[in-house]
């Protein structure tokens, strides 16, 4: 097992596979992103194969195998999101930061990502960024977000 990650492990009793969920969620904090030695480290540890490990990341859009920017927008895709005007958002991001999906800005401030739903339609358009959700997005609202981000 990589000693990069035991420290972490060790938190957590061996062979236990609810434990899976709150490891990842520790790996995201720490990382960013989920580190893909930490996949195997975790498949030994736990005593699951490292498929279950990438079926149950891959399902939540927490979770992510690359490292981001800075700043991390995930716009959903959902298709509440959709009727209420997703395209606009998606089409100002692109504009405003010049990247598509699963890209970085050249300065590593801004990744984007488009994710399948985030799960607050009622809330459509939604984007998060770093895991923290902004509701009823419009063009102008996400050039006034971009732009706090870039003067922090």
């Amino acid at each position: 097992m990589s000693t990069e990650f035991v420290d972490l492990l060790k938190k957590y009793p061996a062979g236990r596979r609810e434990n899976l969920i709150p490891i990842l969620q520790e790996l995201q904090d720490q990382h960013g992103y989920i580190p893909e030695p930490a996949v195997s480290a975790i498949a030994e540890y736990l005593e699951i194969p490292a498929v279950k490990i990438y079926s149950v990341a891959t399902f939540y859009n927490e979770f992510r195998f690359n490292a981001g920017g800075k700043y991390h927008f995930q716009v959903c895709q959902g298709i509440g999101c959709q009727v209420d005007g997703s395209e606009r958002i998606r089409s100002e991001l692109h504009r405003l930061l010049e990247i598509e999906p699963g890209e970085i800005t050249a300065d590593g401030w801004f990744s984007l990502e488009w994710v399948p739903c985030l799960g607050v339609c009622q809330e459509a358009p939604v984007l998060s960024v770093n895991g923290e959700l902004y509701a009823k997005m419009t063009p102008v609202r996400l050039k006034e977000l971009v732009d706090k981000f870039r003067n922090r």
